[in-house]
């Protein structure tokens, strides 16, 4: 239990990033104010909004409005979750993810379980040698 606790400590859960919306790839809704954003060059985002949306989770598509090509939390950059929406939600903060970050996250919201964690690479031990016996 104290290691779920430990989850996500070293993410930046007040993260300014920007996406280029043209890279953006897929999404995946943790809860009404909370998603993954997936990149190119397979770069995942954490993306905040600033309100609840219940069309965030029950949403097949999204779409941006922003005043470039880049989404960001600041500059009135909203996102809008499904086709007859009209109105987008704020953007409160948008953190890039390492690989082991990401799976924090995911297990943090129960979209995978812990035991789902592939096993790291076993490491070579240097000095260590084998003897064949015969």
């Amino acid at each position: 239990m104290e290691e779920q606790n430990d989850l996500g400590r070293d993410i930046d859960y007040n993260g300014s990033d920007c996406i280029s919306i043209r890279t953006i790839r897929d999404y995946t809704p943790l809860d009404d104010r909370n998603l993954i954003i997936e990149g190119s060059g397979k770069r995942s985002y954490l993306v905040t909004l600033q309100v609840s949306t219940f069309e965030l989770r029950s949403s097949h598509q999204m779409s941006f409005t922003s005043r470039d090509d880049w989404l960001c939390p600041y500059g009135g950059d909203e996102i809008i979750f499904g086709s007859f929406s009209r109105y987008g939600a704020g953007i409160r903060s948008i953190s890039r993810l390492t690989k082991e970050q990401l799976e924090e996250v995911l297990i943090r919201y129960g979209k995978i379980d812990p035991g789902d964690e592939q096993d790291p690479e076993p490491r070579e031990i240097e000095g260590a040698e084998v003897e064949e016996l015969g």
